[in-house]
């Protein structure tokens, strides 16, 4: 492409003797416009790599309307739930966010509870008002393993199931009583011993998983380590879409010929 600002001063010069030789000053004025143009393109680019913005990937949807996004790098970032029927869009975990990845069936009605885990699950972000806002749910106990130990995630009548690779299942209280969804136990080893086993909304609990039907939503949480974000725009971004700019301008312009001769020539 070195033929196309080439070409342009050499048109330059026809025009500077053109302007001596007839004593017409416009047309020194279009030499020196000429080859300021066709001097653009030769002068040094940034070659610095353009730092990215975080990129947004969806990580996990709930159904048709309602799903998480990070924002982030490398799969680590800021989680938000999203509710796009009810133009709902809430930072549920700010910064430092990775994905879950132990299974997830989160069949809850349309936003009613929703029980999100942290990537070690330390403790849960609950929402009880369609995902407006969040709360941190808690383990009752001392809990020693992390989430590689957790068989899958079940989300249904609202209430939270967490079935263990050991067979164990721990789950949230019924959905009534003070502060319901916020506290998650072994009812059968822990809660006896628990002030909460006289709480009405701890009594009868369930003793296995109910059967999820007709679930639509992904049954895992998904990322892309590679994505990245577009590129920000800096000076030397900017100036290297300049030079591209004046040499694109010339050879649909004054450099047309040159243009034509190698697009026939490829």
């Amino acid at each position: 492409m070195w033929l196309i600002p080439l070409w342009t001063l050499g048109l330059a010069l026809a025009c500077l003797m053109l302007g001596q030789w007839m004593c017409k000053k416009p047309a020194r004025y279009l030499a020196s416009g000429l080859v300021l143009a066709a001097l653009i393109p030769w002068l040094p680019s940034s070659h610095a790599e353009p730092p990215t913005k975080p990129s947004t990937q969806l990580i996990y949807r709930f159904d048709d309307h309602r799903y998480l996004t990070m924002i982030g790098y490398g799969c680590e970032g800021a989680i938000h739930y999203v509710d796009e029927k009810r133009d709902i869009n809430t930072p549920m975990i700010d910064q430092f966010a990775r994905v879950f990845l132990p299974k997830i069936i989160h069949a809850d009605n349309d936003g009613d509870f929703i029980f999100i885990p942290y990537h070690e699950p330390s403790a849960f972000r609950v929402s009880k008002d369609h995902g407006k806002t969040f709360q941190d749910a808690r383990w009752v106990g001392i809990i020693e393993f992390g989430s590689e130990a957790i068989k899958q995630i079940t989300v249904v009548n609202q209430q939270a199931f967490i079935e263990l690779k050991d067979g164990r299942v721990f789950m949230t209280s019924k959905p009534f009583g003070e502060g319901w969804g916020m506290n998650v136990v072994d009812a059968i080893n822990v809660l006896p011993e628990t002030t909460l086993s006289d709480r009405p909304e701890f009594q009868n609990l369930p003793t296995t998983i109910p059967e999820v039907k007709d679930y639509k939503g992904w049954s895992q949480m998904r990322c892309d380590p590679d994505l990245e974000g577009e590129p920000k725009q800096t000076s030397g971004t900017r100036w290297n879409a300049f030079q591209l700019a004046v040499l694109d301008g010339l050879g649909r312009t004054v450099a047309r010929p040159v243009t034509w001769l190698i697009g026939a020539a490829g």
